[in-house]
């Protein structure tokens, strides 16, 4: 059974003054918690190490044999305590981030280029994938995700919130009209988006009557398993889509996109920053994720409105 480093270290801090109290004040201890450490070492090591008398305490042969071996060990362990603190608190080293494809290179990437900017001394490695990765398993420090997050281990901060927003078209509008209930969903030709983990279509999400969210389950006529892909898709004027805010907003301020049932919309998802664990997170990924949510908190492009949304007006409202 390895020795309690708490009575190597009293040991060696007495050994090293020969006397009970210097080594209490060195290491806030009483002289009496002193003494019985310094026992209950010698006992599990079955030798005596120090002699003691009212006037003094001088080292035994095997206490000097033991302090010439344990200080060294002591002192090493001492340095590589402090080097491991230092290196958590130094702006330095490589920060491991994975991120859905589109997202990545459209919005995270300029955020990491001020992050490199403002700490040149930290490297930055990005992986785009919209497959799930495994943190722990794949050597992550953070993931940026998109959706409703399971309760699991691991930490996430929201650093924008998102608003699933019915997109379409102004060609597809003016030929088809757009909805007006929500039950007229089901007369329009519509994009599906796929998940990639469950390879389900995704119901719509809407306000609840009562309050929450409520689903609609939909039958598309094009399923594609990219929020950008099913944004474009209803660009292209094949039909209607539901696509998060950050995604659709853009669109509709470029007028590729117009909205409807906006006052059905919902803020029931969003995009999180997630890592492995909130204990002795490295001051470069704590950095890091305030950046981000600092550089999005300014993002109101990207975060719907109610009362700023832009109308849609179309001459026709009825399908064909």
């Amino acid at each position: 059974m390895p020795t309690d480093l708490r009575l190597v270290t009293t040991f060696v801090e007495t050994a090293r003054r020969l006397s009970f109290t210097g080594a209490a004040k060195a290491l806030g201890l009483t002289p009496g918690s002193v003494s019985q450490n310094i026992r209950n070492l010698e006992e599990q090591l079955g030798v005596r190490l120090l002699t003691r008398t009212t006037r003094q305490v001088r080292l035994t042969t095997e206490g000097a044999r033991y302090l010439a071996r344990c200080a060294p060990a002591l002192e090493a362990l001492v340095e590589a305590e402090t080097a491991v603190r230092e290196e958590r608190e130094r702006l330095t080293g490589r920060l491991r981030v994975t991120s859905t494809t589109a997202f990545g290179r459209a919005q995270l990437l300029p955020v990491i280029a001020g992050f490199m900017q403002a700490h040149p001394g930290i490297e930055v490695e990005l992986s785009l994938s919209d497959q799930f990765v495994d943190l722990v398993a794949e050597g992550f420090d953070l993931a940026i995700r998109g959706g409703i997050l399971p309760e699991n281990e691991y930490i996430s901060r929201l650093i924008l919130p998102v608003t699933p927003l019915v997109c379409a078209s102004p060609a597809y509008a003016e030929a088809h009209g757009l909805p007006r209930t929500l039950p007229e969903i089901a007369t329009h030709r519509l994009i599906g988006m796929r998940s990639n983990p469950s390879q389900q279509v995704l119901g719509w999400e809407f306000a609840a009557p009562g309050g929450g969210v409520q689903r609609i389950e939909i039958a598309p006529a094009l399923a594609v398993n990219d929020p950008e892909g099913v944004a474009l898709a209803a660009a292209a004027g094949i039909g209607l889509g539901q696509v998060g805010s950050n995604v659709v907003l853009p669109l509709v301020t470029t007028g590729r996109l117009v909205l409807a049932l906006t006052e059905h919309a919902v803020r029931s998802r969003g995009i999180y920053a997630v890592y492995p664990s909130r204990r002795f997170v490295p001051r470069r990924l704590s950095l890091f994720v305030q950046a981000l949510a600092d550089a999005f908190a300014q993002r109101a492009d990207l975060v719907w409105q109610p009362a700023a949304a832009p109308v849609p007006t179309v001459r026709r409202q009825q399908r064909r």
